[in-house]
């Protein structure tokens, strides 16, 4: 960083002298009149500029993917975490609230993607108040997880200008909303950009815990934590910052602080109970394995390596590698204590490293996110560091570090930024025609898929008709035994007869099929499309549909099942 901001310890100091001046406005006459002039400060509004900015773009990067008029198809889990939400909501709007099990089970009998025990239920209970604010329309849906982002990005801005002022922060709080990687999770209906914002939020009130050493600050700290680990499992990494930054700042003598374990009081009561009762549910959503070992903790560290890497491309990582030399290592070598912000930062890139390498749920690139926003503030910290030893006798002196940012943005433009897509399947459509058929409306229907479909339907389904009037059945429940990632298998049925009886036992009225290209070709999927092939007298197809590229491979048949 140079010779200005040299640590977040000097920034901070005037920010609580700002708090108390504020504290003792409140509290003294002429309170509203105050308020009122803070509140049109410039201050405040450059903050919602800010703020506002940032949404309007995450928003247009969620249009150019094509997010607003696509499925929640981007990845599995996405249609679980849709109705689970939506089923919140609807519970929270029935006039019987004293039979939450009895309503969960009825809801998921109609719409078998609920999800609650497998995940935990912060990401819901945010959602199902959004959807009862506004709606529960794929465009809110799509507009609340940008909201998130925009926040996420908001809170790195009101940080980091502390640091590296107002114009610098701004730059990395835009940079954090086009990674790449954040662009998918922004797209996707899944808990990833919660996640990120309460674990950033935990790492700032560890920041601040380190700074004042005040029991208010490690309340907050372990209320972030609890929510992190309240909306994913993954936020358990953050138990692993206060091992890594306290040795840093030299502060280990805090954890002797009854201050100290007020966070860890507050994590306990609140988090432990939910885990426990829910851990073997959870594992099974495990994919290297269900238990910790050795080899997968080796293959993953390196795998996670390259994923952290190819997050912010390799040339701006160089950058940010320089920070945490100069921020980190150099006082260090020096034998001083670390600042607290960036032993903080660095913690949180290895805690989300180290955990994701122990605990074997598989490697994929939405796992490092969480470490997103502290690679950032590396960045421009090593950015700093580069310009202010660039020749300073030289009329473009002034212009370093508008020079180093211009060069970074470059590099990141050509290097890593990108646009994701989103592909639509066609299953909108489907389940638009199913709900406007009245014939229709308390239908049977069989949805089968090698791929995502049935959790498509389900989705888009339920999309429309919120309060379920249909039943769909899936044909991975209903023609096999399967946990749940696939790995193991057993097909129910064995012949064409057998899947015709057990179409008439369940009384299916329709059942919808696809034809995409086989990620992994289920037996029972392969001998439904043998019967209706073989079988055109119990099977009248009603429709088709097919995604984007309108491809036959691709394409989703409607049949009526005739008993």
């Amino acid at each position: 960083m140079g010779r200005e901001r040299s640590s977040y310890l000097a920034a901070s100091e005037p920010a609580m002298i700002v708090n108390t001046e504020l504290r003792s406005t409140i509290s003294s006459p002429g309170t509203s009149e105050r308020l009122r002039t803070r509140l049109a400060s410039p201050l405040l509004r450059r903050d919602l500029a800010c703020f506002v900015v940032l949404f309007v773009i995450t928003v247009l990067l969620q249009v150019a993917s094509g997010a607003y008029r696509s499925e929640f198809g981007s990845y599995p889990d996405e249609p679980a975490h849709y109705v689970t939400s939506l089923m919140v909501r609807e519970y929270v709007k029935t006039p019987d609230l004293l039979h939450p099990r009895a309503f969960a089970e009825n809801y998921y009998d109609h719409y078998p993607k609920v999800a609650i025990g497998h995940w935990p239920p912060v990401f819901y209970i945010v959602q199902s108040v959004w959807m009862l604010l506004f709606s529960a329309s794929r465009a809110s849906v799509r507009l609340e997880i940008a909201f998130t982002t925009a926040l996420l990005a908001f809170c790195f801005y009101r940080e980091t200008r502390r640091m590296f002022g107002i114009a610098a922060a701004c730059l990395g709080a835009l940079l954090l909303v086009c990674l790449p990687l954040v662009q998918s999770c922004t797209d996707q209906e899944m808990s990833e950009t919660l996640l990120v914002l309460f674990c950033f939020l935990t790492a700032v009130y560890f920041v601040r815990y380190l700074l004042s050493e005040h029991w208010k600050d490690s309340m907050w700290f372990g209320i972030f934590l609890s929510l992190a680990v309240l909306t994913k499992g993954n936020g358990w990494l953050l138990c692993l910052i206060p091992l890594i930054a306290l040795p840093l700042t030299h502060k280990v003598s805090l954890i002797l602080r009854r201050s100290f374990w007020v966070s860890v009081l507050i994590v306990g009561v609140t988090c432990l109970p939910w885990q426990l009762m829910t851990m073997g549910v959870a594992a099974q959503g495990w994919t290297g394995g269900s238990t910790p070992s050795i080899h997968y903790t080796l293959d993953a560290l390196s795998a996670f390596a390259v994923i952290i890497v190819q997050m912010i491309g390799a040339a701006l990582f160089a950058l940010a590698a320089l920070g945490i030399l100069v921020q980190v290592v150099h006082p260090l070598f020096r034998r001083r204590s670390v600042a607290p912000f960036p032993a903080v930062m660095l913690g949180l890139i290895l805690a989300t490293w180290i955990f994701h390498s122990l605990v074997p749920a598989g490697v994929e690139d939405r796992k490092m996110v969480m470490a997103a926003p502290a690679l950032i503030v590396f960045l421009i910290a090593g950015g700093f560091w580069l310009a202010d030893r660039l020749p300073s006798g030289v009329s473009w002196a002034k212009w370093r570090r508008a020079l180093v940012t211009v060069a970074a943005g470059g590099l990141f433009a050509a290097e890593t930024f990108a646009v994701p897509h989103n592909r639509q399947f066609g299953y909108m459509q489907a389940a638009r025609f199913i709900v406007m058929q009245p014939e229709f409306r308390h239908a049977t229907i069989l949805s089968s898929s090698n791929s995502i479909g049935e959790g498509l339907l389900v989705s888009e389904v339920a999309m429309l008709e919120p309060r379920p009037k249909a039943t769909i059945v899936r044909a991975t429940k209903m023609f096999a035994r399967m946990n749940w990632d696939g790995s193991s298998y057993q097909s129910l049925i064995n012949s064409p007869e057998e899947v015709i009886a057990a179409l008439n036992r369940s009384r299916i009225t329709l059942v919808v099929v696809d034809r995409w290209p086989l990620e992994s070709e289920f037996p029972h999927n392969k001998l439904l499309l043998q019967t209706i092939n073989s079988n055109p007298s119990h099977f009248q197809l009603l429709a088709t549909f097919s995604g984007e590229n309108h491809s036959p491979a691709g394409q989703i048949r409607l049949f009526r099942f005739n008993r």
